[in-house]
């Protein structure tokens, strides 16, 4: 199997389009039958992947999505990223990203945010989309707050099972605008993804109390109370 040709190279990792090659032959289709890759991924991944599917996968969705392998420096595949629900009439899409951590563990925790960074700066300067949204498990909160530094607000944070549970949040979703995008490069001398020490140095930053905690507690606190007021009206 041939090392796939770079699409956007990056500085922790590079990003990749795949070919149907890589799809059959390559470790691609093992990420979702990981059980701890998949344990924040919709509850569809029942871990019985094979190689065919991952090419019959790609098959047919290649024409719809913008796919991209990263790769590491060492040209070692971990993960994929990729635009979906792509509308180029209204000019948004939606955005997802799977990695294995195990692969160049020191790299990790920004190889996913380094592709989120160069696929949003791919979908905003050469697509020309106008707003990219996504959304992830309620648990990965750390992961929601790290997308704010690249333009990712909350849209929205959604109880997908249990209605009766206050308390309970399964979804949140985000959406990164075209004119924030434009914000964030400015201020980084024209670069949406400047250096990973910048970075670090802008996760050692963040808020203790993200705006997602933040907006849950108001909701929790107040909501039981307006409606008590509404419903007595």
């Amino acid at each position: 199997m041939k090392h796939l040709k770079i699409f956007i190279k990056g500085e922790t990792i590079d990003l990749c389009k795949p070919t149907s090659d890589f799809a059959l032959n390559s470790n691609w289709y093992s990420w979702f039958n990981d059980e701890y890759i998949i344990r924040n991924l919709s509850k569809n991944y029942k871990k019985n992947n094979t190689p065919k599917k991952q090419l019959a996968f790609f098959k047919n969705e290649k024409k719809n999505r913008l796919i991209l392998i990263l790769r590491t420096k060492e040209k070692i595949y971990k993960g994929v990223v990729s635009l979906s629900f792509i509308n180029k009439k209204k000019k948004t899409c939606d955005i997802a990203v799977v990695t294995d951590v195990n692969i160049d563990p020191i790299n990790s925790p920004y190889a996913p945010l380094e592709a989120i960074a160069r696929i949003t700066d791919y979908a905003f300067q050469k697509m020309k989309m106008k707003v990219i949204g996504g959304g992830a498990v309620f648990k990965l909160k750390n992961w929601q707050q790290r997308m704010e530094l690249f333009g990712y607000k909350l849209s929205y944070v959604k109880n997908n099972n249990n209605f009766l549970e206050e308390k309970t949040f399964d979804t949140h979703y985000v959406y990164c605008n075209y004119q924030d995008y434009l914000k964030i490069k400015k201020k980084r001398n024209g670069l949406f993804w400047d250096s990973l020490k910048m970075v670090k140095t802008r996760i050692r930053k963040l808020p203790k109390i993200s705006f997602r905690d933040r907006f849950v507690s108001f909701l929790i606190k107040n909501k039981e109370k307006y409606y008590k007021k509404i419903f007595n009206l």
